[in-house]
C-alpha cells in the first residue's frame, strides 16, 4: 500500500502535505524506503530531504524511537519543520549529555560532534524498542577508522573500539532497526569515502574497509600507505548502490519545485558562537544611549550567527550551488566574508564580498564575475547596497539574510534580486535568526504584524511573503518596541 493511503500514516502528517505538496520524487523514495533496514536519499540541496526523512519516521508505531544525528547549527530547524509537517515533536538534545532523556520523547535530534557524549543516554532510552536513525549529511560519517587491534595477554590479536566519532556513529548503527542517510555530496574527496557511510545504513553487509577498498578503489601499497584513490569493478559497484540509493540530481529537483521558496532558520543559544569581547561593547554602548545600545545588541546576534551561517554556505558550495549572503552592516559584511573565504578556500571556491564602501563601479564588476562564473561559489554583501536595482544575482541557488530587513518593501526587493527575469533555477531563501537576541526580538516584532500586511497588500506575493516575515513601513515603531528593552537589565 501506499503510504499516504494508509489511515495510520496519513494522520500524522498535515492535510495540505498530502494535498498537492510532495513531489513525485518524495512520494517515490517515500514508497520506496518505508520498509527497508536502510537506504540513503542522495537528493540535491533543497530538494526537500527533511521533508523526505520526517515522513519516512512517522510511518513507524510512535513506541519507536526515533533518533536524527544533523549539524550542530540545524537541530531547530528540525524541530520546527517536524511540527510543521506532521504531529511529531522532536526533543533536542543540547550540550554533552548529563540529563537523561525523557522516557515520553518519540524522537531526538542531536549533532555529529556531541554523538559521543549523549551515546550512552540515547541506549538508556532505547531500552528494548526498535529504534529509526536518521543520518543526516552522512558524509560527515566517512571516517573509517573505528576500531584497533591489540594483543592478549596470551598473544591472541583482538579488536578495540577507539574513542571517536566514527566509532560510536557505527556502535548506535547496529542498535537500530532502520537507518536513513541523507546527502547531496556522497562522494566528497573520493570513492574510497562510500564505505563507512554504506555501513552506517547497512551494518557488516559490506564487508570490512580493507576489502571494499581492494575491490571497488583498486587499492594498493602506496609511499605513504594504502593508496585508495582508483577506481575498480565500477558496473558492480553502481548495481550495489541502485539497491540502497534514491537519487534526485539537481535538473529533477529543479522540475518540480516553484521558483522560489523560503523558510526561517532559529540557532538556539547552544548553537550559537559565543561572541568575544561583546560584553565591554555593550557597557560603552548602553553609556552612550539607546541607540547605540541597540547597533550593539545587532552587532552581538550577526556575531553569534557567523560561524554556523558560514558552514551553511559551505556545505552548499560544495555541493556546487551558487548562494549569496545579505547581511546589514559593513562590518558584519566583512567580517562575515572573511569566515566564509577561509572555509571556501580550502574547497578551492570564490568567494566574493562588498558593501556600499566599495563603488559603484566594484560593486558591478564583482556581481557580474558572479554571475558569469560556472559551479559553486559564494556572494556575501549589505542589502542596502545590492538589495535594490540590482541585475545579475538571479543565477543563485541559495540566499541567506544574516540580518533580518526591516520592512517588507526592502524584502520585497532584496528578493526580488533572485527571483526575476533571465532566473533559471529555483531559489530557498533562508531568513537565519538568533535566539534570546535582540536579533528574534526584530522577528517577533515583525511576524505579528503579518495579518495586517496580507490584509493589506491583498496580493498572492505579499500574503506568501507575509507567511514568512511580516512587518509595517513604520521603522520607528520597530524602533520604539526594540529601543524599550533598553530599560530591562537583561540587554542592559
Amino acid at each position: 500500500m501506499k503510504p499516504w493511503n494508509d489511515k495510520q500514516i496519513a494522520k500524522r502528517v498535515k492535510p495540505w502535505v498530502l494535498d498537492g505538496y510532495l513531489t513525485d520524487y518524495q512520494k517515490e523514495a517515500w514508497q520506496w524506503s518505508i520498509d527497508r533496514d536502510g537506504s540513503f536519499l542522495w537528493w540535491a540541496c533543497g530538494a526537500g530531504k527533511t521533508l523526505g526523512a520526517l515522513l519516512w519516521l512517522v510511518s513507524k508505531p510512535r513506541s519507536e524511537r526515533k533518533v536524527i544525528i544533523t549539524r550542530a547549527a540545524t537541530k531547530s530547524q528540525w524541530k520546527m519543520q517536524a511540527s510543521q509537517y506532521t504531529d511529531m515533536q522532536i526533543h533536542i538534545l543540547d550540550g554533552q549529555g548529563g540529563v537523561a532523556i525523557p522516557d515520553e520523547a518519540e524522537c531526538v535530534v542531536l549533532s555529529w560532534e556531541t554523538l559521543m557524549h549523549w551515546y550512552p543516554y540515547i541506549t538508556a532510552w532505547q531500552g528494548n524498542y526498535p529504534m529509526a536513525l536518521v543520518w543526516d549529511e552522512i558524509h560527515k560519517g566517512k571516517a573509517w577508522r573505528r576500531k584497533e587491534k591489540y594483543i592478549t595477554h596470551d598473544g591472541q590479536t583482538k579488536w578495540m573500539w577507539l574513542e571517536n566519532r566514527a566509532a560510536y556513529a557505527a556502535k548506535l548503527s547496529k542498535r537500530a532497526t532502520r537507518r536513513l542517510g541523507l546527502t547531496a555530496t556522497p562522494i566528497r574527496d573520493r570513492r574510497a569515502d562510500l564505505w563507512a557511510q554504506l555501513d552506517l545504513i547497512q551494518p557488516g553487509k559490506h564487508g570490512t574497509n580493507w576489502h571494499w577498498v581492494h575491490k571497488y578503489c583498486a587499492a594498493k601499497q602506496g609511499t605513504y600507505g594504502l593508496d585508495t584513490t582508483g577506481v575498480s569493478n565500477c558496473t558492480q559497484l553502481k548495481q550495489v548502490l541502485n539497491r540502497v540509493a534514491h537519487v534526485v540530481p539537481y535538473k529533477e529537483m529543479a522540475k518540480a519545485l516553484p521558483p522560489k521558496r523560503r523558510q526561517l532558520l532559529y540557532l538556539s543559544a547552544q548553537e550559537q558562537s559565543k561572541p568575544a569581547r561583546m560584553r565591554t561593547v555593550l557597557k560603552e554602548a548602553a553609556r552612550k544611549g539607546p541607540q547605540h545600545l541597540f547597533e550593539a545588541r545587532l552587532m552581538e546576534a550577526a556575531t553569534r550567527k557567523r560561524t554556523n551561517l558560514a558552514t551553511l554556505v559551505a556545505d552548499c558550495v560544495e555541493a556546487k550551488q551558487k548562494v549569496t549572503v545579505f547581511t546589514g552592516r559593513r562590518q558584519d559584511c566583512e567580517a562575515l566574508a572573511k569566515t566564509i573565504k577561509i572555509k571556501l578556500d580550502r574547497l578551492g571556491e570564490p568567494c566574493w564580498s562588498a558593501h556600499g564602501g566599495s563603488s559603484v563601479k566594484e560593486r558591478a564588476q564583482l556581481v557580474q564575475e558572479y554571475a558569469a562564473h560556472e559551479g559553486g561559489g559564494a556572494f556575501i554583501g549589505t542589502t542596502d547596497a545590492f538589495g535594490e536595482a540590482i541585475d545579475g544575482l538571479q543565477c543563485t541557488d541559495s540566499v541567506f539574510f544574516a540580518l533580518l530587513p526591516w520592512t517588507p518593501g526592502q524584502v520585497t526587493q532584496a528578493e526580488g534580486r533572485f527571483s526575476r527575469h533571465g532566473s533559471d533555477r529555483p531559489v530557498l531563501i533562508t531568513y537565519v535568526i538568533a535566539e534570546d537576541t535582540v536579533d528574534e526580538h526584530v522577528a517577533d516584532v515583525l511576524l505579528s504584524k503579518l495579518e495586517i500586511v496580507e490584509q493589506t497588500l491583498g496580493d498572492e506575493e505579499a500574503g506568501s511573503l507575509a507567511g514568512t516575515l511580516a512587518g509595517q513601513d513604520n521603522e520607528d515603531e520597530i524602533m520604539d518596541s526594540i529601543l524599550s528593552l533598553a530599560e530591562d537589565s537583561e540587554w542592559s
